[in-house]
């Protein structure tokens, strides 16, 4: 027995909550087993297919005290590595020059190599050496620890622990270069002022002795000589003005007297200038032995020189690839192919209580008067332009089939067209209801409505929908301001309520507005007697009722009722929902219950 020709299966089997993880499992072991096989084979071929890389780490460990050489004065000075400093570090690994270093270490084959086989110039070589050698590291900075981890991945582990243990060692060797290159150059900066300051010495020194030679500075007898010969000459000058009159040898001691001083204050003069002279030489030498000073502190930094960083661990090959990992690639592959298995085994079994096949139906009593191809929104828009143009016919085949059906299994429309309106014949009212929404109820009701009234029936189609965007009222456009309930007690007022298609009067449409409370049929004497008064005026009364399960409007009109058409929608309709609505219309003793069966 195939699937399609099985009997419909028990709606209570397919609930989630009677549904147990064994059982599910058990009902869907080949799929999930399929699946868990399918998720191996794809991760088998991932791993037989991608060239497995291997890593490899070093560490470096910065010094946060580093001596550095005051520029201030001939000292040094422990300075202390700040998080700048340290960061700046960092991006000096990961630059593209010192990724040239560790390319001429550990690559220097691979460049000549690369260029020779390329026909390039060796300097493109270099330039893919140092892109693979870029690629394959990456620095993790710990800034708490002023640790540096260098994790290196290359396909050779071989290679990686290399290229780990070549960046390591590089930055050592790099931050004594730059460091003894800072020693270099300050020193080379101190000698050329060094010989600079020689030269103005030298100059100085010149400049000394020629203003000693030339005021005769270096003989200090003169100085004495000049100042005895002033005291004797003051002496005389004394003796000769106690005598009275000046003399003419007291006018000459005078001449001589003043001449003999003019000499010994521009002597006092010459030796002031001399000792300015010697004052701007002793600052040079000071300066002289404050450079001399710093070129052997440099001295002092250069033997104590040692790295900022220090290889702390020493990168060793790894036998175990980082990528793929076989197992943890199989395991990944075995966990998603049982998520994916037991998902489709869900979505599975949520699909066994829904309708998948017009032969799943026979379990009901009901009958299947129809089995309807997809009918849209858009197919009944279409129908609607149709009729607007007068050519409905054409587009109405798909609801031929089932209007014929109802035809010759319920005898509606057997006095169609003969004596309506003059009270020897009456026409017969449809219901048109689904166990739940979305199912298509509005779109057969539309379609059923309109196949008729293009066949040249009178027909009236009700909307009884709640919805405020069901298809029937986008459709009309209009609503009346009463319900069908309180249209009924007055059946001559539905003609002023009813509103009619462009080109095709013989199809009115009432939409009610729907209330806040659901329409209720209480007296259903009056209601039939005032069905009975539209069935003589229309040959055919299509009610777009709500889903049963609802709202029981369907049950209460499905007893004056000529037929109820119950709507059921493949992969949408479940079981359960189905056979209550069944089951409702038959307690309420619904008439003619047949089943329509929607593809769409």
């Amino acid at each position: 027995m195939s699937k399609r020709d099985r009997p419909g299966e028990s709606a209570a089997d397919f609930r989630p909550e009677n549904l147990q993880i064994h059982t599910l499992i058990l009902r869907n072991l080949f799929l999930i087993v399929l699946c868990i096989l399918a998720s191996g084979a794809l991760m088998w071929y991932r791993l037989a297919t991608i060239v497995p890389t291997y890593s490899a780490q070093a560490t470096l460990v910065l010094d946060d005290v580093i001596l550095r050489l005051d520029p201030f004065g001939a000292r040094l000075r422990a300075r202390t590595l700040s998080m700048l400093q340290l960061a700046t570090e960092v991006e000096v690994m990961n630059s593209r020059e010192f990724a040239a270093r560790v390319a001429e270490q550990v690559l220097p084959e691979e460049a000549s190599d690369a260029a020779a086989e390329s026909g390039q110039g060796v300097s493109s070589g270099k330039e893919d050496a140092i892109d693979r050698v870029l690629e394959s590291y990456q620095t993790i900075w710990h800034p708490t620890t002023f640790a540096i981890d260098i994790l290196a991945t290359d396909a050779s582990p071989q290679m990686a622990a290399e290229i780990a243990n070549g960046v390591a060692s590089n930055y050592a060797d790099y931050t004594l270069e730059i460091q003894r290159a800072d020693i270099e150059r300050t020193r080379m900066s101190i000698l050329s002022r060094q010989s600079a300051l020689k030269q103005t010495m030298a100059g100085a020194e010149a400049d000394l002795l020629a203003f000693t030679k030339t005021n005769n500075l270096d003989d200090l007898t003169v100085t004495q000589t000049l100042t005895d010969t002033l005291r004797r000459l003051e002496a005389q000058l004394a003796l000769a003005s106690e005598g009275g009159e000046l003399s003419t040898d007291a006018a000459e001691l005078q001449a001589e007297r003043d001449a003999t001083l003019a000499k010994l204050e521009a002597r006092a003069a010459a030796e002031i200038e001399k000792a300015g002279y010697e004052r701007k030489l002793e600052s040079m030498r000071r300066q002289d032995d404050l450079l001399f000073d710093q070129i052997e502190a440099l001295a002092m930094q250069d033997a104590l020189l040692s790295p900022v960083a220090r290889q702390v661990t020493v990168a060793s090959p790894s036998t175990r690839p980082v990528s793929p990992s076989p197992r943890t690639e199989m395991a990944g592959a075995l966990i998603s192919g049982l998520t994916f298995g037991f998902i489709l085994a869900l979505l599975r079994e949520n699909l066994r209580g829904r309708l998948r096949w017009p032969q799943q139906i026979t379990a009901f009593r009901a009958p299947v008067l129809g089995h309807l191809p997809p009918l849209s929104r858009k197919f009944v828009k279409r129908m609607a332009w149709a009729t607007r143009r007068g050519s409905l016919v054409r587009a109405l085949h798909k609801i031929s089939p089932l209007y014929t059906t109802l035809r010759a299994k319920t005898g509606i429309g057997t006095g169609i067209g003969a004596g309506i309106g003059t009270g020897n014949e009456i026409g017969a009212m449809v219901l048109v209801t689904s166990p739940g929404s979305r199912e298509g109820r509005s779109t057969i009701s539309f379609a059923l409505a309109a196949h008729a009234a293009a066949g040249g029936e009178n027909v009236l189609l009700v909307d009884l929908d709640p919805s405020q965007t069901d298809l029937i009222s986008t459709l009309s456009r209009k609503r009346t301001a009463s319900n069908f309930h309180d249209l009924l007690a007055n059946p001559l007022r539905i003609d002023a309520a009813a509103w009619h298609l462009p080109g095709h009067p013989s199809l009115s449409i009432i939409a009610p507005a729907p209330g806040a409370m659901p329409m209720r049929f209480g007296n259903m004497a009056g209601v039939t007697t005032a069905l009975s008064v539209l069935r003589r005026k229309y040959s055919l009364i299509v009610v777009d009722c709500p889903p049963v399960l609802c709202d029981d409007v369907a049950c209460r009109l499905g007893s004056v009722a000529q037929s109820v058409l119950l709507v059921a929608r493949m992969k949408k309709t479940r079981f359960e929902d189905l056979s209550k609505a069944a089951q409702q219309l038959e307690l309420n003793n619904a008439s003619n219950v047949g089943i329509v069966v929607n593809d769409g």
